[in-house]
């Protein structure tokens, strides 16, 4: 069988257990909804033209921590009973959950905060200090928790490894972060920029998840990279509003300052995740977790 013919035939596979994973989790999804929304009687997290920093926190937090639960049985399923694969695997079982957990946190605080910095220095963004809310802080705290560990846990401990049984590593973590950064395409004042940073971010956080073998790695970083960006420098995070401890007035060109879509639609986020993508890259070789038997496609 040749390369080219290998590779069509591992698609096919993988196609379908992507689009059955997709199917049974949208289901379950749809399910969880109708019950939230109509028999517990809970608003929606969120309204057409309605910034997310308008609407209820309380239900947003057990919006996504149902779609963190719909993610858990998903994967139970399809991926360890069906596939008898390893929770290992995912990344949750870690001796040193915490360490890489604020390691990934450090890498996110330093980006945005050197961002903010040159934008400051350049005159692209000001602040002042906005009403604080310690409620309201501590809400959007958790749900950038919950949030940012939902989408790891899917796009990274599932999608990544299920690609990654089929193609290369590399190849693995390069498609799971063209799909993490397309999901984020409907997001108001979506930009060409921030589809590359948040690529670029997809890229840097698979790449964290293989080194380490460890999942809270990418979920540090993911939480502090959203956390820092929103709610404690004010900026709209993947362009969506939310409570802010800082009131951040921005300026500028877009391709400088983010413009609506926050500092991810900034070239300062484009070049400084690429310089620490490139830094990580030199601390070591993807984590070995456990020998898998090759995959017979012939």
């Amino acid at each position: 069988m040749s390369e080219s013919t290998s590779l069509y035939a591992k698609a096919g596979p993988l196609l379908l257990r992507l689009i059955g994973f997709s199917v049974f989790f949208l289901i379950l999804v749809v399910i969880g909804s109708l019950f939230q929304f109509q028999v517990l009687g809970l608003p929606a997290p969120f309204d057409d033209g309605q910034d997310l920093s308008q609407v209820n926190i309380g239900s947003m937090i057990i919006f996504w921590t149902m779609l963190t639960a719909i993610t858990f049985l998903s994967i139970y399923l399809l991926w360890i009973k069906f596939d008898k694969e390893s929770w290992k695997k995912i990344g949750l079982i870690d001796p040193k959950s915490i360490p890489n957990f604020l390691y990934g946190t450090g890498l996110g605080v330093g980006m945005v905060t050197v961002g903010y910095i040159f934008m400051w220095i350049l005159g692209l963004a000001t602040f002042e200090l906005g009403q604080f809310a310690f409620g309201s802080f501590m809400a959007w705290l958790l749900f950038f928790l919950i949030q940012p560990f939902f989408e790891e846990l899917l796009f990274r401990g599932y999608i990544l490894r299920l690609i990654e049984r089929y193609y290369s590593t590399w190849a693995a973590i390069i498609i799971s972060s063209i799909l993490f950064g397309l999901i984020h395409a409907p997001n108001e004042n979506f930009s060409y920029l921030g589809l590359i940073s948040i690529g670029l971010s997809g890229l840097l956080m698979g790449w964290l998840f293989v080194r380490t073998g460890s999942l809270w790695a990418p979920t540090g970083l993911h939480f502090s990279w959203n956390f820092f960006q929103g709610v404690v420098f004010g900026y709209p995070t993947s362009g969506i509003n939310t409570y802010e401890v800082l009131a951040n007035q921005y300026s500028g060109p877009e391709w400088l300052s983010g413009g609506d879509f926050g500092f991810e639609g900034s070239i300062f986020a484009v070049l400084l995740l690429t310089a620490v993508f490139i830094w990580e890259l030199r601390k070591g070789k993807p984590a070995k977790l456990v020998e898998e038997e090759p995959l017979d496609f012939a």
